[in-house]
């Protein structure tokens, strides 16, 4: 759960989510962020919504206005989808124009997990109104099409304290801060803390500080840098020794020393993250926060992009190829976007 690289725990609050891959026939996916629930497929053919056309903009009439002027664009591959739309604004009394007279209409209609959706922001001066339409999906749409895999985040649970991993213990959960390791549990009366222990350690924390937990049983153990402590879950004790271990990655490090937040392998190279993709081999996030490709002697073989974090799919749902999931800043906007690739040799795609 821990990021490098920036300060991510000084948000107000933090939440763990569960990530997973889903095969579903739809467009292939490239970035999801904002709205968890919200999965948006590359360029679709204007077509499939045109169905949608009439609800559509009469939920965009109703909040621009009668005999209001405004102007209208789609996304540049749904054209067909603009003309029907108009056609059917004009017929409902909306003005059309071509300059910025009047309301400005920004429209795009895409498809999600459960539904066909088209959505409009309508702004006038400071003015500010959502227009949105939209349509279960048919679940024998594109059943002929070869199903490609999008992701989905389900919240897990949420406390205003910075979270470093969360784990399930049987019908609990573990969940572990800089300061302790709580005992949660989820049920009807909803998640809460039912007992805490405190991280006992003369450990002074990096500036971002990061934590694993690995569950066996009714055991348990939490990493942090320089720090390795030993518990059960029944009865609910903790145990910490100011002493360094080699993390659960799977990919061979010697944990993280004190002060420091990066892993090292015995060759020397340096890492945040590690994903597996099976057959030895291994992606990682490594030095200055840029995604590489580890063989199976735990050599660097190529580069890509610029991640900060990362999860791994080596048997996924689809089959055809291990699927890593990469967090990352979102250029000119603070927030973050999640990418979804298909490792296919030396190349993600």
């Amino acid at each position: 759960m821990g990021f490098h690289g920036r300060e991510w725990w000084t948000r107000p609050a933090s939440a763990a989510l569960a990530l997973a891959t889903l095969s579903i026939p739809a467009s292939p996916f490239d970035v999801a962020q904002g709205d968890p629930e919200f999965i948006e497929g590359a360029a679709q053919p204007s077509a499939p919504f045109l169905d949608l056309a009439p609800d559509f903009a009469s939920a965009i009439a109703a909040a621009v206005g009668p005999n209001a002027a405004a102007s209208v664009a789609f996304a540049p591959e749904q054209q067909r989808l603009q003309v029907e739309v108009v056609r059917l604004l004009a017929a409902r009394g909306v003005r059309v124009v071509e300059n910025g007279e009047g309301a400005r209409v920004s429209a795009e209609c895409s498809t999600n997990l459960r539904e066909r959706a088209c959505a409009a922001e309508i702004r006038r001066g400071d003015d500010r109104r959502v227009a949105i339409t939209t349509r279960a999906r048919d679940r024998g749409q594109n059943a002929d099409e070869a199903p490609v895999v999008a992701i989905e985040l389900r919240p897990i649970y949420g406390q205003r304290r910075a979270m470093l991993d969360v784990a399930d213990a049987g019908d609990r959960l573990l969940v572990l801060t800089p300061e302790s390791v709580s005992l949660v549990a989820n049920d009807a009366a909803g998640a809460r803390s039912i007992a805490s222990r405190p991280i006992e350690t003369s450990r002074v924390w990096p500036r971002d500080v990061r934590g694993r937990l690995r569950v066996a049983g009714s055991a348990f153990e939490a990493f942090l840098p320089g720090v390795t402590c030993r518990g059960t879950v029944a009865p609910f004790a903790l145990a910490c020794a100011d002493e360094s271990e080699p993390w659960p990655l799977g990919l061979a490090n010697s944990g993280i020393a004190p002060s420091r937040n990066a892993f090292s392998t015995p060759d020397g190279f340096t890492f945040y993250e590690a994903a597996a993709l099976g057959g030895g081999r291994w992606l990682a996030v490594g030095e200055r926060g840029v995604l590489t490709l580890v063989d199976a002697r735990g050599r660097s073989a190529a580069r890509a992009d610029a991640a900060d974090h990362l999860a791994g799919f080596p048997d996924s749902c689809a089959g055809d190829a291990p699927y890593v999931v990469a967090d990352a800043r979102a250029p000119d906007a603070n927030a973050d976007a999640l990418r979804l690739f298909r490792v296919e040799g030396a190349h993600l795609v």
